[in-house]
């Protein structure tokens, strides 16, 4: 299996693996097309023809995230939209299990389709698979079993415990399905199968956003009914997967016969998967000693810090979208040594990143107290909001570079770095300076200890590619390095 033991640019074979499968590059109908995209379509036109589904999704993913806030805060009690904002991280956990599978099993299977290699791509995605569904099931019951000290952990007060737990208590039982939903989308972006992954995450979120006003306002279910929505959403979207499956519409298989307990295959997954999804851990930790200082300034301020969290979340999201979508080019050419195409990528969607990060930087900025009223009219909330997204407004412009250059990482099987980046947002930069910075600055340094950690981590990312970048040009021969300069 050539990207098995991937040393640099010069895979290496095991013995028994690299022969490529049936049906592999150049097989029948809709994979046929895909493997153009990924091989020889122009590295401009490839970038959006695949990144537009993901960001798409990527935006309903967000108006979904929203909806509940928008119609918890119509029934103007604080304490339901800071409980959701409580209960995130912890929803976030169980995604967690499932984006270990869909990054690690994504970038694994991009490398093997691009080295022919289309049994092993198999293997690959049915241990994903499989894999995924027990440990994001067993997470979502060892939640519940402990939520009280869990939802006391994460900062729940007297005012919030009641509503969190109810909320939670819901979303853990749906758990299963949030998290397969996102390692089955990752899995059909691996392949260049965006629209289809599109289509997944776009109709459960769209039931989601329909049933949202019917459960909380209509039959007056109050958060109950926010946490049944999304549950019901998840699985519908995670449905939508199977199916796509069971018809044998991919390049890959998920079937159970590929499933395998040979541990080159999880190595190589977990590799990559976990330290992108350590990035989600400390991501959540990072929500939770938010949380927990925003408590400290009272529960009005965890109110206005997770409507900003979710109205920020578009450009987030957005650039996430791109940069996913870039994902299955970035490992197929690297997987085929195709450098110059490798780093014609990086570029374009680093750019393209930018301008969109700028835009969405100067909406925010601008328009920062419209955005608030529109979840809440509560005078206190928004006069703190206004404050917390014209901060995060200001490293906008360059966040979306960090995501490119992230997810080039996980996409080529770079675990350090991966690890290094992903560790660098929350562990290494922002969880230590919203410590100290609350407390220099109070509720000021509280505000400005995202936007300096995405500043610093942005710039961790790009040391970090130049020297990779140096390295592979080293590796090259002078012609080549010429196509990729």
């Amino acid at each position: 299996m050539s990207e098995m033991n991937h040393k640099d640019e010069k895979p290496k074979k095991m013995p028994g693996f690299g022969k490529p499968g049936p049906g592999g590059p150049g097989g029948p109908g809709g994979s046929e097309d895909r493997i153009h995209i990924l091989e020889s379509m122009p590295v401009n036109k490839a970038i959006w023809k695949l990144g537009i589904p993901t960001m798409l999704a990527m935006l309903v993913q967000v108006i979904y995230n929203m909806t509940d806030t928008f119609f918890i805060g119509k029934l103007n009690n604080p304490n339901m939209v800071a409980a959701i904002s409580i209960c995130m991280p912890i929803a976030m956990i169980v995604q967690t299990f499932g984006n270990i599978f869909a990054i690690g099993g994504a970038s694994l299977i991009s490398r093997l389709i691009g080295a022919g290699e289309r049994e092993n791509a198999n293997h690959a995605a049915a241990i994903s698979f499989w894999a995924a569904l027990s440990i994001c099931t067993v997470s979502a019951m060892v939640g519940l079993i402990f939520i009280d000290p869990l939802l006391s952990i994460v900062g729940a007060s007297a005012n919030t415990m009641v509503y969190a737990k109810s909320y939670l208590t819901v979303v853990l039982l749906g758990g299963p399905f949030m998290g397969m939903q996102m390692a089955l989308g990752g899995l059909l972006r691996s392949e260049g199968a965006t629209k289809e992954s599109m289509i997944g995450m776009m109709t459960g979120s769209v039931i989601n956003m329909i049933l949202d006003p019917i459960f909380i306002l209509l039959l007056n279910f109050g958060i109950v009914g926010a946490a049944l929505a999304t549950t019901i959403g998840n699985m519908i979207g995670f449905t939508y997967y199977i199916f796509f499956y069971l018809k044998k519409k991919g390049i890959i298989s998920i079937s159970p016969k590929y499933f395998t307990f040979e541990k080159q295959y999880y190595a190589n997954i977990f590799k990559i998967g976990i330290p992108a999804s350590l990035g989600m851990v400390l991501m959540s930790v990072g929500m939770i000693v938010s949380n927990i200082f925003a408590a400290g300034f009272g529960d009005i301020v965890i109110a206005a810090n997770g409507i900003v969290m979710r109205v920020t979340s578009i450009a987030f999201m957005m650039v996430m979208g791109l940069a996913q979508g870039c994902q299955p080019i970035m490992g197929y050419s690297y997987g085929c040594k195709k450098y110059s195409r490798l780093f014609d990528t990086i570029k374009h969607a680093a750019i393209s990143s930018s301008l969109i990060g700028t835009a969405f930087g100067i909406i925010f900025y601008i328009f920062a107290k419209g955005w608030i009223q529109v979840f809440m009219i509560d005078p206190d909330v928004v006069e703190l909001g206004v404050r917390v997204m014209r901060a995060r407004a200001l490293a906008m412009p360059i966040f979306g570079v960090q995501m490119i250059l992230m997810t080039m990482f996980q996409s080529l099987g770079k675990s350090v770095e991966s690890l290094i980046i992903s560790l660098g947002r929350q562990g290494l930069f922002f969880i230590p300076s919203i410590i100290i910075f609350s407390n220099l600055w109070g509720l000021d340094g509280f505000i400005y200890s995202q936007p300096f950690s995405d500043v610093f981590t942005t710039m961790l990312a790009v040391v970090l590619f130049l020297l990779m970048r140096k390295k592979i040009m080293a590796q090259t021969s002078e012609g080549a390095v010429d196509s990729i300069a």
